[in-house]
């Protein structure tokens, strides 16, 4: 049980201002959200922006697809979700033209070639190699760079004028933060801001007015912010709220649709995409696509039928279709929502984004959840406030939200959510993205800053600044003159906090855990004991107990176990179900203990493991569990990758997720394990800092494991002898912990 000596980043009571703070969606070592603004055309093949004819002929449709692919984790999918569009190819109604940017090193498949290559996808049925017209094999491009999407989309319309147009972009994406990240050549991303601009120059140049379809095929981008950007440009969108299945959308099936009924409006091609979404891909649908890709991701020879493929991958799955002409009535609706919502105790606004239905973190894993879901966050709004105004300004938002919402499917894990997701930070986080050297989330949402009293609603919130009411500016979601205005810095000064004001967590607990007892402090592995603490406080939001193991060797502890603890009674708004500890403020919180460590078996090898809680369930079987560790492609350690498995209550296997980028930052896309691919556990420890007098959580590598063919299994183990600290741990609002421990011995055996 010795420590690995690297040691990896902190945990719990250590939170870093470095760049590395961030686990998921992007690496943002380069950050740049003041990087917007015009640009001249690099790319050899568009034509002269005077020259743009962009009226094609009446009923035509032109889709364009921007496929960045220049990432090992996703290349092979972006790759076939190409090879899908040729299921179907263009007609003599609807084009379908592809930039795509392939990675060095991962997928070799197609000649391997690496370069960025433009398409006119034309009809064939060969899902492992492109059939369609090269048009332009322009090299490397780097994906990331606005001017490469402006390019792209200004060439697209040029030489191929339609009536209609549909633009897609498809990688990794971060919600307000953007995406698009492309390894080679710069290891850059796309800000939320940059696609704003890349879009306004897209319009200016073309003079098409809008898109009649926009589509975000990436994780976390069907959010309020992102849709606010998307308004001026486009009139319909679709997006998902949570992270995507590398599978993708289902791009022979809604493009089928086109191709045979091109009269579709784009809010038809909207609602085909969300309800073809897994269901009716191509690799699930058809009978030979389905075995091939079974056998390639179950690692099983044979059949399954559709229906339970597309069930097995659609448990945490959500896709929205979204009308963007209601995004400034939902903003208004949200405006004054954020002006109620000052007259009342903000320990009731922050318990609603404590128990609202979250989203995938693109930040630290040791943060809490900042992404939740629009309509259940109200709902839980409406009924922790009780407030008259709250409830008829919060009823109005969600009469909107339904509007706007044209179709929405979520998964049976994601039950709160209602098809638009925004970013509510605790206390922690909101300093770190209020940072204009650093990170900044109105200048980064820039447009939706000038449009909403959202982001000065957080500063009220925090800081007690008061909201000038007459601070939004709902013009620039405006068709004509939203995408006229591109100088949002008034709206950024209004929200920006008052230089020397000190952050406030009105979600912060005053909390006490009492001594914890137990009926016994010396305990065999086969027995149980009863562990109790009387609890007292405010703002008291999810308890848990915990076990850790104490190591001589290295006088640390190691995390061994942690779990929810469930109230006698719980809630449910919206489909989400939460804690009620009742009205008293004082109540004994307890459990049973037997002496259980746990390890992850590979078939040959195992590793122990620690499994933290991640979802509250109805039942504790229905409870989500998280495993962070490193994944190596053919165990290629210098491809390492940070890594996430994701196991349900009954400790069963549910999803394996990777994280693009270095040192721990990147976006999260599912993946599956291939054989020969080695995962290394991390372990959570606790050191003593002799410096400090205090102790300090942090991650460690632990033993490897290698994947056979056969999922990982959690098997249970009776608990080595030695000293166990068994204690009961509060969680606040804010997502600060109180805590209370006891010793307790497993005697030899």
């Amino acid at each position: 049980m010795k420590k690995t000596a690297w040691r990896i980043l902190s945990a719990f009571l250590v939170i870093s201002l470095s760049m590395s703070f961030l686990t998921a969606c992007g690496d943002l070592s380069d950050y740049d959200d003041e990087n917007v603004g015009s640009y001249d055309s690099q790319d050899e093949g568009s034509n002269p922006s005077s020259n743009i004819n962009s009226q094609g002929e009446p009923g035509t449709w032109l889709v364009m697809l921007y496929q960045d692919a220049d990432d090992e984790t996703l290349e092979r999918d972006i790759f076939l979700d190409l090879n899908e569009a040729e299921i179907v190819g263009s007609s003599d109604m609807v084009t379908i033209v592809s930039q795509i940017d392939r990675f060095d090193g991962g997928f070799d498949g197609d000649g391997d070639w690496t370069s960025t290559k433009r398409f006119l996808v034309l009809q064939d049925n060969d899902l492992e190699t492109i059939g369609s017209e090269e048009l332009a094999d322009l090299d490397e491009m780097d994906m990331s760079d606005p001017q490469t999407l402006e390019d792209f989309v200004t060439w697209a319309i040029s030489t191929y004028p339609a009536d209609h147009y549909a633009l897609i972009m498809s990688d990794h994406g971060m919600g307000w933060l953007g995406g698009w990240t492309d390894s080679n050549p710069n290891s850059g991303e796309m800000s939320l801001s940059e696609i704003d601009s890349a879009l306004y120059n897209i319009v200016t140049k073309t003079g098409i007015g809008q898109l009649d379809f926009f589509g975000f095929d990436a994780c976390l981008m069907a959010q309020l912010e992102a849709f606010s950007m998307l308004a001026p440009y486009a009139q319909y969108a679709v997006a998902s709220e949570e992270t995507e299945p590398a599978i993708g959308w289902a791009y022979a099936s809604f493009l089928g649709s086109l191709v045979e009924n091109p009269a579709m409006s784009g809010a038809d091609l909207a609602k085909a995409v969300v309800d073809s979404y897994i269901s009716e891909d191509y690799r699930i649908a058809n009978d030979d696509a389905r075995v091939s890709y079974i056998e390639e991701n179950y690692e099983y020879s044979g059949d399954i039928p559709a229906q339970q493929v597309a069930a097995d991958m659609s448990v945490d799955i959500t896709l929205s279709a979204i009308d963007l002409s209601q995004i400034a009535a939902l903003n208004e609706a949200m405006n004054q929502l954020a002006m109620a919502l000052t007259y009342v105790d903000q320990s009731g606004v922050a318990a609603a984004r404590a128990y609202a239905q979250s989203y995938t973190s693109v930040f630290d894993k040791d943060l809490p959840d900042s992404f939740y879901d629009l309509g259940n966050f109200v709902e839980l709004l409406m009924d922790e406030t009780g407030d008259a105004d709250v409830v008829a300004a919060g009823q109005q938002v969600l009469n909107v939200l339904q509007q706007a919402v044209l179709a929405e499917k979520h998964g049976e894990q994601k039950p709160g959510s209602t098809g638009i997701s925004f970013y509510f930070p605790n206390s922690k986080l909101y300093t770190m993205t209020t940072d204009e050297e650093w990170l900044s989330y109105t200048s980064t949402a820039d447009r939706f800053a000038a449009a909403s009293l959202w982001d000065d609603f957080l500063v009220f919130h925090y800081m007690g600044k008061e909201i000038n009411a007459e601070a939004a500016d709902l013009m620039v979601l405006d068709p004509i003159s939203g995408s006229s205005n591109q100088d949002f810095s008034d709206a950024i000064a209004a929200s920006a906090p008052e230089t020397g004001a000190t952050v406030e967590a009105p979600g912060s607990g005053d909390i006490t855990v009492g001594e914890v007892t137990s009926s016994t402090y010396e305990l065999a592995a086969d027995e149980t004991t009863t562990i109790s603490a009387e609890v007292s406080g405010t703002n008291i939001g999810y308890i848990y107990y915990y076990v850790s193991y104490y190591s001589e060797v290295d006088e640390s502890f190691l995390m061994a176990d942690m779990e929810f603890l469930y109230s006698d009674t719980s809630k449910e708004i919206g489909g989400t179900i939460y804690p009620d500890w009742g009205d008293d403020t004082s109540f004994t919180a307890s459990t049973e203990w037997s002496p259980t460590v746990y390890y992850l078996n590979d078939g040959v090898d195992e590793a122990f493991i620690y499994l933290e809680p991640e979802v509250y369930g109805a039942t504790y079987e229905e409870d989500v569990y998280t495993l962070y560790g490193l994944y190596a492609p053919g165990g290629d350690e210098s491809k390492q990758q940070e890594a996430m498995i994701k196991f349900d209550g009954y400790f069963e296997m549910k999803s394996f997720w990777v994280f693009t980028g270095e040192d721990g930052t990147g976006a999260p896309r599912e993946a599956t394990f291939k054989e020969g691919d080695t995962f290394t556990v991390y372990q959570l420890w606790q050191d003593y800092i002799a410096d400090t007098e205090e102790w300090e959580f942090n991650y460690y590598l632990g033993d490897v494991l290698t994947y056979y063919g056969e999922p990982f299994t959690v098997v249970a183990y009776e608990a080595f002898s030695g000293i166990y600290e068994v204690g009961i741990r509060v969680q606040d609002y804010d997502g600060n912990y109180t805590e209370s421990f006891i010793n307790i011995t497993v005697p030899e055996y």
